[in-house]
C-alpha cells in the first residue's frame, strides 16, 4: 500500500468515526467478538499475549520464566496445550478442546503452512482466522486486523500506528558503511544459523548485515537453524557475533578455538535482550521491532539518534501495558550482566 493509499485510508476511518452510528457498531462488534482465542503457533500466541492476554486460552509451551512480572499470574498459568510450528509438532486436541476456544489464530511464520493448520482445526471444529506476520512490516496491519476480530479496534488502533511510527523511525536511520558482517549463532555450542533471507534472522537483515553463513542446497526451510562446522565460521571470521544462547556466548569467550576471530578480539560478541521473550527469533515475534533499535545502538555507540532507554520504555508501554523503571529497562538491554 502506498503512503497515499494509507493516508486515504486513514482519512476515510476518521470520517467514519464522526457519524452518529460507529459507536453502535463498535459495541455490536464487541458483543459478538470472540472471547477466547487460540494462538497456532508461537509468532501468534505472542501477539495475543502482548495485546489481549486475557483472551488467550493457553500456551504454545511453557511461558519462559523471565515472562513473569509482564503478565499476571493467572495469563502465566494458562495451559499449554501445543501449537502447529514444524518438525511435527501439534497441539494436545483434548487440552485444546478443553480450553473452548471460539477462534483460532493461524500465520504463515512457521515451517507448517497455513492450509495444514486450518484444516487440521477444521477437523476439530474450531473456526480460524489468518494473519501475515512473516516481516516486522506486517505487523501494524496484522494488529488492525486482530483488532477488528476481538471487537477491538479502538483500542488496537493506537498500537498499530505505534508500530508504523516505529518503522518508519528506523527506515529514517542511516545506515553506515560498509556494513559489518554479523553471524546469527543458535544452539548451545553456536554452530547453527540461518540461511539468508530466512525470517530468524531478519533482525541483523534490517540493518544491512551480511550474513556470513551459505546454504547451497534446499535448506532454506521455514524452521532454519541449520548446522555449520567450526572450519566454516572460521574461514567466515565476522565482524560481529550476535546470539540468544548463553551458552553460545560463553563458549566464545572461553573456548581458545574462537581466539582467532575478528569478533572475539575486538569484544564483538552480543547477547539479545530476551524478555519478555527473545528479542530476535525463538519465535520471531513483535519484539523485532524494539530489537533493530537495540542492534543498532549496539553496532553504532554515539550515534545519538534515539534514546534506547526511552524508545524501550515507550514500547513496552505501548504494547505490554507494562511501567519500566530505569534500573529494569537497564538489565533488561544488557542480560549479559543479568545472573543466568
Amino acid at each position: 500500500m502506498s503512503a497515499e493509499q494509507m493516508l486515504g485510508r486513514r482519512r476515510a476511518l476518521a470520517a467514519l468515526a464522526s457519524l452518529p452510528l460507529w459507536p453502535w457498531l463498535n459495541e455490536a462488534a464487541a458483543a459478538s467478538a470472540p472471547t477466547r482465542v487460540y494462538g497456532a503457533n508461537p509468532v501468534v500466541a505472542y501477539l495475543i499475549a502482548a495485546l489481549a492476554p486475557d483472551v488467550l486460552v493457553g500456551w504454545n509451551f511453557p511461558p519462559p520464566k523471565q515472562a513473569k512480572g509482564f503478565f499476571t499470574p493467572e495469563v502465566l498459568a494458562k495451559p499449554v496445550v501445543g501449537g502447529y510450528f514444524g518438525q511435527g509438532k501439534t497441539p494436545n486436541s483434548e487440552a485444546l478442546l478443553a480450553t473452548r476456544p471460539q477462534l483460532a489464530v493461524v500465520s504463515g511464520a512457521t515451517s507448517v503452512t497455513i492450509n495444514e493448520s486450518k484444516q487440521a482445526l477444521a477437523r476439530l471444529g474450531i473456526p480460524s482466522e489468518v494473519l501475515t506476520l512473516n516481516r516486522m512490516d506486517d505487523y501494524p496491519t496484522a494488529i488492525e486486523q486482530l483488532g477488528q476480530w476481538l471487537g477491538r479496534s479502538a483500542q488496537f488502533a493506537p498500537k498499530a500506528e505505534f508500530c508504523r511510527t516505529l518503522l518508519a523511525e528506523f527506515a529514517a536511520l542511516p545506515q553506515p558503511h560498509p556494513t559489518p558482517v554479523i553471524y546469527y549463532a543458535e544452539q548451545h555450542d553456536g554452530l547453527a544459523s540461518e540461511c539468508p533471507g530466512s525470517l530468524h534472522n531478519e533482525v541483523p537483515q534490517r540493518l544491512g548485515a551480511r550474513n556470513p553463513v551459505t546454504c547451497p542446497g534446499g535448506e532454506r526451510s521455514g524452521f532454519g537453524m541449520v548446522r555449520i562446522s567450526a572450519e566454516t565460521l572460521l574461514a567466515a571470521n565476522p565482524d560481529w557475533i550476535i546470539t540468544q544462547e548463553r551458552g553460545a556466548y560463553a563458549a566464545f569467550h572461553q573456548e581458545s578455538r574462537w581466539q582467532a576471530l575478528r569478533a572475539v578480539q575486538d569484544h564483538q560478541i552480543l547477547l539479545a535482550p530476551q524478555v519478555p521473550f527473545r528479542w530476535l527469533d525463538r519465535p520471531p515475534s513483535i519484539l523485532r521491532l524494539i530489537a533493530v533499535f537495540w542492534l543498532y545502538d549496539r553496532l553504532y555507540p554515539g550515534h545519538h539518534r534515539f534514546d534506547l532507554t526511552e524508545l524501550t520504555q515507550r514500547f513496552f508501554r505501548e504494547l505490554f501495558n507494562t511501567a519500566l523503571s530505569a534500573e529494569a529497562t537497564e538489565q533488561l538491554l544488557n542480560p549479559q550482566n543479568a545472573p543466568a
